[in-house]
């Protein structure tokens, strides 16, 4: 019949119940909840500790650009004009030629030097080279070596032009030397 009620409807369809007319709900005491679960739309950041960011030092070499020196120029002497008498200038000529042999051996010290802090410098990079195995640090010493390899050929080009320009003036002024002892020599035996 179309106006019976639910309960008895079922019960024909489907067969009898052994199940209590009451509802669930009211059998076992469901407290209901407060609020409604709905996990897809609740806001779960709160429910995590916050994001912890681990700082982590990263120990790295930036490559360095190549340091150009400055061209360091060659010795430009001036050499002055003696005024004075003739014995003067060969007392002066005398002093200025053992001036310029200090110099020649103060520069040959010089680069001696300077060659030998640049040949312990290739040395220890190579050791160096030896035990790193980082392709980054490794590229980074055989720029150093060639740089030093480099300063060293200009050190030794530096040193050849300052020599001959060295010697260069000692010839001139032992030839203004010889020339004018032979003057002096002259007028001093006419006196």
């Amino acid at each position: 019949m179309p106006y019976e009620p639910a309960e008895k409807k079922n019960k024909e369809k489907y067969g009898a119940s052994s199940i209590d007319s009451r509802s669930y709900r009211e059998k076992t005491g469901y407290k209901e909840e407060r609020e409604p679960l709905s996990h897809h739309l609740k806001d779960t950041r709160a429910d995590y500790s916050p994001l912890r960011v681990k700082e982590e030092t990263v120990i790295s070499s930036r490559l360095v650009p190549r340091v150009e020196d400055d061209k360091i120029k060659p010795l430009r002497l001036v050499s002055s004009e003696v005024i004075g008498g003739i014995f003067d200038r060969v007392h002066f000529l005398e002093k200025r030629i053992s001036e310029l042999r200090e110099n020649v051996s103060l520069r040959t010290t010089i680069h001696d030097q300077i060659s030998a802090e640049i040949e312990k410098d290739i040395e220890d990079r190579m050791q160096f080279l030896l035990a790193i195995s980082d392709i980054n640090e490794r590229r980074n010493l055989k720029l150093d070596i060639s740089v030093l390899r480099k300063e060293r050929r200009g050190e030794n080009v530096q040193y050849w032009r300052d020599l001959v320009e060295l010697n260069t003036e000692l010839r001139k002024l032992e030839e203004e030397h010889e020339i004018e002892k032979k003057i002096a020599g002259i007028f001093g035996d006419g006196n």
